[in-house]
Parts: C-alpha cells; structure tokens; sequence
C-alpha cells in the first residue's frame, strides 16, 4: 500500500467514526427530546362545542366514607375550569350550581341521564362514575400508592335515543410515579392534589386539543 493510499483509507476511516458518534449524539438529543417535551393532541369528541353542557360525578360509597364530599368537589371544581377554558361551549354549569342542586335533590343521580340533563337544563352530559381515589393502599399509610380511576361518559340528551351515550372512557391515573415513596418523601398534600390534576387532566382532554408527554415517555 502507498503511503498516499493508506492516509486515504485512515481519513476515510476517521469520516464515518465521526459520522456514527454524530449520528449518536443527534439520537440522544432526540431522546432527550421525546423525554422532556410535549406533543399536540387532539381530542376525541368535539360534541361539547357550542352546547350547554353539565359535569356530575357519581362517586362509590367507598370514596364517600372517606371524606368523599371534598374528593367530589375537587374533582367538580377541576374539570370544569378545565372545560369552560377550553372545551368551546355555550355555557358550563358552575360547579357550586352542581353541588347545590345535588344537595337539595339527592336521590337526582338514580335517574336517567335525560331526567338529570333536563333538571339541569343542559344539552349534554358529563357522567364521571368515581370508583377509586386514594392516596394510599389500605393498611399502608406511610408508602404512597395514590390511585384515582372512574369511567367517563357523555349524554347527548337532544338526541331522540333515550339515554344517549355518545362517548366512554376509562381514565386511570396514578401518583407518586416512583416507587416506595414515603411520608417522608412527600406531604398527604401534594400527593392529593398533583393526583387531583392529573384525574382532571385527563377525564377534560378528551373534548379539545392539547399538549402532553409524548407516548412511552408519559408518566400516568
């Protein structure tokens, strides 16, 4: 081999090293990437739009034998805010408006989603079925296991099918994402209301577009 050939092929030899640690270091910037940042989503039932809508939670007796009314309320609180900042609508009911109505007609959730549109005088429905809200697992107050899961459904109550359901879904969330936190580690507090964000976070997304973790990176 000439000494010009054999510098060709050592030059050669440097360009594609060089090329594979470029190409390596672009791939980790890309992960970084997908890791940290958001992507744009849309929603999956634009129904809501220019409607009168309403927002009842209907949570398990478990949920309310552990101070379900304040759980109830965060969650009414919540998901409206989101709606009403977001969702297009006519109007919203006021979660306080929700509450009263509830308060003075408690048996109003054992009938018909249309009995119950009517009553509030909306065009649609927004059923949320609270089955879990936990910060805990039972018999374990000092490791953090939150859970907040229920099923989502919505009413179209000017269609001419009784009971309209028009969209279900099930959201479940949890909190803290690493596992054998502890007391320790976080307050009662922020463990509640981070899980409180991300059940509400989810249960509104469903009715407009929005920024979240891209998929596989997401944390709940």
């Amino acid at each position: 081999m000439t000494r010009s050939l054999a510098i060709l092929v050592l030059l050669l030899g440097a360009t594609f090293a060089g090329g594979c640690n470029i190409l390596g270091f672009a791939g980790a910037l890309e992960e970084q990437r997908r890791r940290t940042g958001k992507v744009w989503v849309d929603g999956v039932y634009n129904g809501l739009e220019d409607q009168k809508v309403a927002v009842v939670v209907d949570a398990s007796n478990d949920i309310y034998a552990t101070g379900g009314e304040e759980v109830v309320g965060a969650v009414l609180v919540e998901v409206i805010a989101r709606l009403v900042a977001n969702a297009e609508a006519e109007s919203v009911v006021p979660a306080a408006d929700i509450m009263r109505v509830l308060y003075d007609e408690p048996d109003l959730l054992d009938r018909t989603y249309d009995e119950v549109a009517a009553r509030l005088g909306v065009d649609r429905l927004i059923v949320i079925q609270l089955d879990e809200f936990r910060l805990a697992e039972p018999g374990n107050q000092y490791v953090w296991s939150g859970q907040a899961a229920g099923n989502l459904l919505v009413i179209e109550a000017d269609s001419y099918i009784e009971d309209d359901v028009r969209l279900e879904q099930y959201v479940n969330v949890t909190y803290p994402d690493r596992a054998n936190t502890t007391i320790d580690d976080l307050t009662a507090q922020v463990v509640a209301l981070e899980l409180l964000r991300r059940f509400a976070n989810r249960s509104s997304w469903f009715f407009y577009r929005h920024q979240e973790r891209y998929p596989g990176y997401q944390e709940y």
